[in-house]
């Protein structure tokens, strides 16, 4: 029987695809970590994807059949990946379920979960040709808050903050001990913004809780969400 090998020292980024999470892994490498990564950018990604085609493939295979022998194997091979990189490695994953994968193995873990505004997220995926993501953005934004409640270094941002610059997000990473560069935001990279495309009524108000969680998790006096009263 292959037993899942343990995960040392790495920083999830987490989000929707569309969301900003390459943004945010350029952020987090100004903090020393390192993506390890098979994909380089485009006119959609300028600076790049960060992501592992192995990971990929084993966040699909996981939420799928879970645990297996066989995704235990290659999951392994992604972690042997990761644990190579001196310090702490940085992986980027869209199907958020999958995290709680690696929460379960890993030594030491810090997570940076990233959402936007759902309606901007339809419309740069339809930009892309993507019609719809196999991971709905409800299923995705529910596993954010659910990683928050159970990490313990964990925050969530949101792409708009980011593009802001707004102050209380670097409190976040600071508070999870990332000294991030925050010169590297260029707002001219935004791809969509102001989208008019129908969004419902649960997504906009998961959208309004996740903003609220994001100044609870970045507020160094904030407590723990699930401490607190819906």
């Amino acid at each position: 029987m292959t037993n899942p090998i343990t995960l040392k020292k790495s920083v999830i980024v987490a989000g929707h695809p569309r969301s900003g999470t390459s943004l945010v892994c350029q952020l987090v490498e100004t903090a020393g970590v390192h993506f390890p990564s098979d994909f380089e950018g485009d006119e959609y990604n300028q600076g790049g994807y960060y992501e592992m085609s192995l990971s990929k493939e084993v966040s699909k295979l996981l939420m799928k059949e879970a645990m297996t022998e066989t995704n235990t194997e290659k999951m392994n091979e992604v972690v042997r990946r990761l644990n190579k990189e001196r310090g702490w490695s940085g992986l980027k994953l869209v199907r958020v379920p999958a995290l709680f994968f690696y929460r379960h193995i890993a030594e030491q873990l810090k997570m940076v979960g990233v959402f936007r505004d759902p309606a901007n997220v339809k419309a740069s995926l339809f930009k892309r040709g993507i019609a719809e993501f196999p991971v709905s953005w409800t299923k995705n934004a529910n596993a954010l808050i659910a990683a928050y409640e159970n990490i313990d270094q964990s925050i969530l941002v949101s792409y708009e903050s980011l593009l802001e610059e707004a102050n209380h997000v670097y409190h976040g990473f600071e508070k999870i001990g990332l000294d991030v560069d925050n010169s590297i935001i260029d707002s001219d990279q935004q791809t969509q913004k102001n989208s008019r495309v129908f969004v419902g009524a649960e997504e906009e108000k998961l959208y309004e809780r996740l903003k609220r969680l994001e100044r609870e998790s970045c507020s160094k006096s904030g407590s723990r969400w699930h401490q607190f009263r819906a």
